[in-house]
C-alpha cells in the first residue's frame, strides 16, 4: 500500500526531497506581499491567508506569526494526503488545485468512493488540532495537481506556549466554523427526519 504524506511526516520519512517547507518571511517582505495594492504575485501566501475566510479576524502581523509555523507543500495527482483511519497531525489550506475526500480507505486515482471535493482557500483536518490521537474519518486525495499550506499539531503546541493570543484566535476560528457545521449538519438532518415522517404517514 503507498504510503500517505501524513505517515510520511509522522515517520520522518522522505523518498523525493523534503516533505514539506516551512514558511517563513520577514516583516517586510510578508507585509509587502500581502499588499493589496501592489503589484507582486497575486497569489502569494500572504495574500492567499488574507483571504482565507476562517483567518478574516487576524490582523497582517497576527498572520505573518501564524504563517511561520505553517508549512506548504505542492501534491502531484493522485498523491495521497492522508488515509482513513490513521492518526491526524494536520490541519490544511488548499492554495492551488483540489483535494478529494473519501470515506475508502484504499483511495487511489479511480476510486468512486468520493463523497466531497474541496477546491481553492477551502479546509481540512481541523479535527487533528483539537482532538489528541484523532483518527481521520476521511481519505484526502490530491485529485489534481495543488498546493497546501498547513499547521501540524506540534507546531500549534509551539504556538501556545510562544504566542498565545494567536493560537487562541485560531483555535477559536476552527471551534466557531466547526460549530457552524455542526448546527447546519443538525438542521438538516432534522429537515430529513420530517420529512421521512411525512412520507411515511402518507
Amino acid at each position: 500500500m503507498v504510503s500517505s504524506y501524513e505517515k510520511d511526516i509522522k515517520n520522518g520519512l522522505s523518498s523525493q526531497g523534503d516533505l514539506t517547507q516551512k514558511i517563513d518571511f520577514s516583516m517586510m517582505k510578508y507585509l509587502w506581499l500581502a499588499n493589496p495594492l501592489g503589484k507582486n504575485k497575486k497569489d502569494s501566501i500572504p495574500k492567499f491567508l488574507r483571504n482565507v475566510e476562517l483567518l478574516k479576524n487576524f490582523s497582517d502581523n497576527e498572520l505573518r506569526i501564524l504563517s511561520k509555523y505553517m508549512h506548504n507543500r505542492k501534491f502531484t495527482e493522485g498523491e495521497i494526503i492522508f488515509r482513513a483511519g490513521e492518526i491526524g497531525i494536520g490541519f490544511y489550506f488548499i492554495f492551488s488545485g483540489t483535494v478529494e475526500l473519501s470515506h475508502d480507505e484504499l483511495i487511489n486515482e479511480i476510486s468512486d468512493e468520493k463523497f466531497l471535493t474541496l477546491e481553492e482557500f477551502s479546509y481540512f483536518g481541523e479535527l487533528a488540532l483539537l482532538q489528541e490521537g484523532n483518527h481521520r474519518t476521511a481519505s484526502a486525495i490530491a485529485r489534481n495537481k495543488c498546493e497546501l499550506v498547513g499547521i501540524f499539531k506540534p507546531d500549534l503546541d509551539n504556538l501556545i506556549i510562544r504566542n498565545p493570543i494567536i493560537a487562541a484566535k485560531l483555535i477559536q476560528s476552527i471551534s466557531i466554523a466547526l460549530a457552524d457545521r455542526l448546527y447546519f449538519l443538525t438542521t438538516e438532518a432534522s429537515k430529513m427526519q420530517k420529512r421521512i415522517k411525512q412520507l411515511e404517514s402518507r
